[in-house]
Formats: C-alpha cells, structure tokens, sequence
C-alpha cells in the first residue's frame, strides 16, 4: 500500500524515475526495509477499510529521530530490490534531509501514505489527528517534510507552519512544524 502512496511523488519521480511500476517495485524494496526498523523505533498506526489498508502513519516520539538503517542482509536486499543507482539517491536525499531537522525533543511525522483509491475519503485525516493528539498529549512540538507542496493547507490546517522551503534534487519540498501545545489549552 505504501509503495502505491508514494509512486507518484515529485521526489519518488526524481530519485527513481521510469515507469510507475517501476517505482512501486523500488518503493516495495524501501518500505520492505523501512518498516520492520520503524515497528520497533516509531509509532505505527493504521487505518483499514473492510479488512483492507487504507492508510498509514509513521512518526517517531521524541528523541526517537532518527530511525537507523537496516542490517546488513536488509541493506542487501534493498540494493537488489531498487538497485545501486536509486539506493545511493535516496541516501543523498535522506542525508540532505538530515541537515534540516531541528534539534532537541519533538515527534516527526515520517510518513503518511494512504491509498491512491482511497485518496479524500478522509483516512489521511484520521491519522493526522491521531497524530496531533498524540504530539498534545506529550505538549511536544511536531515537524514534517513534504514534498507535496499542494498538502501546505492540509498540514496547516492542524497548526503546521512552514519553517523552511529547500529544493532536494531539483523538487520543492516545505518543512514544515508545530509549535507545542497540550489539549488544555486547544481546548
């Protein structure tokens, strides 16, 4: 499902390229090595829909950030899976990333992908507000990259102000936060 929910993002079209299969099938390689580091590391919750996935967000509670790599045999795999080429992009992609988040305790949003079908039905919302009552509970700021310029009003939406606007790779991508702030006083 998150291979799909990314397939056609501008920095899925710039790292890996081609045909729309084939950033599924790198994308299955990433998410293949992503997910079993980020079960363990992250907070992982999900949205189905008659049985189905429908939706999934990923975020790291504070000082969590960053999520490490996979092992040795998880690195193997995701080579052959997306190959030498788009692996060491993402790793360019990753470490440019890296240079811009804050410092200090705070949850990140690392992903949030849903369904191409299911897209507007109002599942990423659910998760997003998961997620802000989450980062409430723990009075902790929250940041995110998108490179989705279009979702600026969605994160806003919640309280997400855009810190910084970068380019990785020649695509536009906001960084964007939340201040801290407890139900208490949203209430």
């Amino acid at each position: 499902m998150l291979a799909r929910a990314f397939r056609d993002n501008p920095l899925n079209r710039a790292v890996i390229g081609g045909s729309a299969r084939r950033r599924v099938r790198a994308n299955r390689a990433g998410v293949a090595a992503y997910l079993p580091i980020a079960l363990e590391r992250a907070r992982v919750t999900t949205v189905r829909n008659g049985g189905a996935l429908a939706g999934v967000l990923v975020a790291t509670p504070p000082w969590r950030w960053p999520i490490p790599g996979p092992s040795l045999a998880g690195f193997v795999r995701l080579l052959f899976g997306q190959g030498f080429r788009v692996a060491r992009r993402w790793g360019e992609v990753s470490r440019e990333l890296r240079r811009h988040h804050p410092q200090g305790p705070y949850w990140y949003l690392a992903t949030l992908g849903v369904e191409p079908e299911r897209w507007g039905r109002g599942v990423g919302r659910v998760l997003l507000a998961d997620f802000v009552a989450q980062a409430d509970a723990d009075a902790a700021p929250a940041y995110l990259e998108t490179d989705r310029p279009e979702l600026e009003r969605y994160y806003a939406s919640v309280g997400f102000d855009v810190r910084e606007r970068i380019e990785v790779r020649g695509v536009p991508v906001l960084l964007m936060e939340r201040s801290a702030r407890s139900r208490a006083a949203r209430a």
